[in-house]
């Protein structure tokens, strides 16, 4: 048994029948027509529940649930899960007919929109099967607080194989051992060593701060008008305009779905001196250029944008590993290539003082400050306050959206003979910000993934469309 750490405890306390805390993965795959095998004996959810059973020793987040006492005064712990049973978190489903984009955006919406069952193991998986020319998708979703979208991404690398030969998974070196639940004594001197224990904590959280604070304020560039290299702000706090998409949640989800060349992004990255993501950034500005023209008009100021950045060491297990940059989307300009050097410069500078003011730990030690001046109970019950009193409606937001990129599976990846195609992220939106981006590169494509709160964006896959449109504008003005 795990104690849970500050960060990743945060994502429980954090979730309401509203918002829920899981991220999701889509992944299609297509028949393969070069593999001689014989006609399988099993069914594609057979195979994939065999697969799930030989390999969950190599994803142990899969098999450990959440365990806390009864008056949510200790802290939370992972326990191995005496209970645990795979068949609670597969499952299987046909897609009602042509079974195509839009069908299987609908299921996904809807699986979305509901907290996972935090007696079990936090991720549930199904297979949709009856899409168009074949195809299959795997569609699951993965408790925020059990692994981060960077961890999320990899465990497609364990359930697939790199050639259609498949690939033969070692036994775990020993067997697997459940913990057992924990007693009511056990929980009672629990919440006595984590009360006892919070000032400390508390105050070296504290300390943490201030010294990254001081140390930011330290690193801060002199503003010259002779030198623009160095000189950049950051956005103030309360600077997001208000959006249509910035508002008080409900439990309702739709999503969004489109790929394009991946080929394309990096001919655009190489051709204008940028990054991929900053491409990303680029496109996803013009498509919300385009969607807030037709949804009430462009607001006064440039967008918000929080990008989370990874901060995982090589080798590094933790939960939730992340920082975050804000950036700023400048959709009152009107041409492309424009928008995209704008880009280009300010996350530069956005990065530079990210690295300048330490702020890899940033979301961690505030993570640990809130956790040890409070107690599970009373962060939940305030949480779900400001949730079920739609109090982000009367807040100005801190963001607008977020937007990520997460790096996926560089190999093509197989399973039962299908090859996978795509796999689109996706993460949960935020109370205030009801719109969430994630694309994630996948081989010889890239994936775009929107998730968004069904009243506060209407019409998402216009978002999703004006994405792919303007990955196409971009490339023409190189060609």
């Amino acid at each position: 048994m795990n104690p849970v750490s500050y960060l990743d405890a945060a994502m429980l306390y954090a979730e309401t029948p509203e918002m829920p805390m899981h991220t999701l993965g889509v992944l299609i795959f297509e028949p393969g027509s070069e593999t001689g095998t014989e006609p399988r004996e099993l069914s594609p959810f057979e195979l994939t529940r065999q697969i799930y059973a030989e390999r969950i020793h190599l994803i142990p987040q899969f098999r450990r649930r959440i365990v806390q006492g009864p008056l949510q005064i200790g802290d939370p712990h992972w326990i191995e899960d005496p209970a645990f049973d795979l068949d609670n978190h597969l499952a299987r489903l046909t897609l009602r007919p042509p079974g195509g984009m839009r069908e299987l955006c609908e299921f996904v919406g809807e699986f979305a929109g509901v907290c996972l069952d935090r007696s079990r193991p936090l991720w549930k998986a199904v297979l949709v099967e009856g899409l168009e020319g074949g195809k299959t998708a795997l569609v699951m979703k993965i408790h925020h607080a059990a692994m981060d979208g960077g961890q999320a991404a990899a465990v497609a690398g364990v359930l697939l194989d790199p050639s259609l030969d498949g690939r033969m998974t070692p036994p775990p070196k020993e067997p697997w051992i459940p913990d057992r639940e924990p007693s009511l004594p056990w929980f009672a001197a629990d919440a006595v060593r984590t009360l006892m224990g919070k000032p400390r904590r508390a105050a070296e959280a504290a300390t943490k701060i201030a010294s990254a604070a001081r140390a930011k304020r330290r690193s801060q560039p002199v503003q010259s008008a002779d030198t623009d290299t160095d000189t950049f702000e950051k956005p103030p706090l309360f600077e997001a305009p208000p959006t249509p998409f910035n508002g008080a949640l409900t439990p309702n989800r739709s999503v969004a779905l489109v790929d394009v060349p991946f080929e394309d992004v990096k001919a655009i990255k190489r051709a204008f001196g940028t990054t991929v993501n900053d491409v990303v950034l680029a496109a996803c500005c013009a498509s919300l250029r385009s969607w807030l023209q037709t949804h009430g008009g462009l607001p006064e100021r440039p967008l918000v944008a929080t990008v989370p950045v990874s901060v995982r060491h090589d080798g590094e297990q933790a939960g939730n590993r992340v920082s975050v940059i804000r950036t700023h989307l400048p959709i009152q300009s009107d041409d492309p290539v424009e928008r995209l050097m704008a880009l280009n410069e300010e996350t530069t500078r956005q990065k530079k003082r990210h690295k300048r003011g330490g702020g890899g730990d940033v979301l961690k030690n505030f993570a640990d400050l809130v956790n040890n001046v409070t107690v599970p109970l009373l962060t939940t019950h305030l949480i779900g306050l400001y949730s079920s009193r739609h109090l982000a409606d009367r807040v100005p937001p801190l963001w607008n959206l977020i937007i990520s990129n997460v790096i996926g599976p560089p190999i093509p990846l197989y399973t039962t003979g299908a090859r996978l195609t795509q796999l689109f992220p996706l993460g949960p939106v935020q109370q205030g910000s009801g719109l969430d981006i994630t694309v994630m590169s996948v081989v010889d494509r890239l994936c775009f993934g929107a998730m968004a709160c069904t009243e506060l964006v209407p019409d998402v896959q216009m978002i999703a469309t004006g994405f792919a449109r303007e990955i196409e504008v971009l490339k023409e003005r190189i060609e």
